[in-house]
């Protein structure tokens, strides 16, 4: 623990801001909706991203990740040991039981963002990866009681570890949840200070996170593939990840929609 922290106010979205962001997470939400019931042993990873290029037309948005976070495409789709970036492909299919981890950017042109992810499993629904997916998405869900003013982001971080504890699954320190405002990613990244002298900041009412779990069944060894992308576990381990985006109020005001978590 840090011997000394200083402690600063997360910085609020004016409340236009937060006015375009609650209705681009409306539309954000059916798009990912739309990609979920997608999921289907057989379908090429690639298939996804067409549909999410489909909806986002249909729905007035724009894709974030390939326009704001230079990745190779629209959204990531990971499979099983595939950690985070999954670069879809036509080659990579979906097989059953696969656990399938989508995310994806959006944007509405005017200064709005919006981003989640998501896991669910395709097909026969296997015990142990089930149980994965469902401690996951619980710890997410635990956590966003504490998405209130005046809760400070190392209490917000060490709230998301107990529950990674007592459920029995590794959380991941490499990949955390942020701020959302004027850019995609803002800082600061919800994990705890590091250090002797260290930086905390205390969640202000009108912030807006995105509150992010990301789930290992142990403790993994990552490793990227050639795409310069694609974050592996190179000890096989299996995976989830789940974010919703919160605005911070006494009564935390949860912007993007749960789903399911099959096929």
């Amino acid at each position: 623990m840090p011997l000394f922290t200083v402690i600063h106010p997360t910085v609020p979205n004016p409340p236009a801001v937060n006015d375009r962001i609650t209705l681009l997470a409306r539309a954000h939400s059916k798009l990912l909706a739309v990609l979920l019931d997608a999921v289907r042993p057989g379908m090429a990873t690639a298939g996804l991203a067409d549909i999410a290029r489909e909806q986002a037309a249909t729905l007035g948005i724009g894709l974030s990740f390939r326009t704001k976070m230079g990745f190779p495409d629209d959204i990531s789709v990971c499979i099983n040991t595939q950690v985070m970036n999954g670069v879809p492909n036509r080659n990579t299919l979906i097989k059953d039981g696969d656990i399938v981890k989508i995310a994806f950017g959006s944007t509405d042109g005017g200064g709005a963002f919006c981003v989640q992810n998501w896991s669910m499993q395709a097909g026969t629904i296997l015990p142990a990866r089930r149980a994965l997916l469902n401690d996951a998405r619980d710890s997410l869900d635990d956590a966003l009681a504490y998405c209130r003013p005046g809760i400070k982001v190392s209490e917000l971080a060490a709230r998301l570890a107990r529950s990674a504890a007592e459920k029995g699954f590794w959380l991941s320190t490499e990949f955390a949840g942020h701020m959302i405002g004027p850019e995609p990613v803002m800082p600061p990244s919800i994990v705890k200070p590091k250090g002797l002298f260290a930086t905390d900041h205390a969640l202000t009412e009108g912030t807006v996170l995105s509150l992010f779990v990301l789930a290992h069944a142990a403790r993994p060894r990552l490793d990227r593939r050639d795409d310069g992308w694609t974050v592996v576990d190179r000890k096989h381990g299996m995976s989830a990840a789940y974010s919703h985006m919160v605005r911070v109020a006494a009564l935390p005001q949860l912007l993007t929609s749960p789903y399911r978590l099959h096929a």
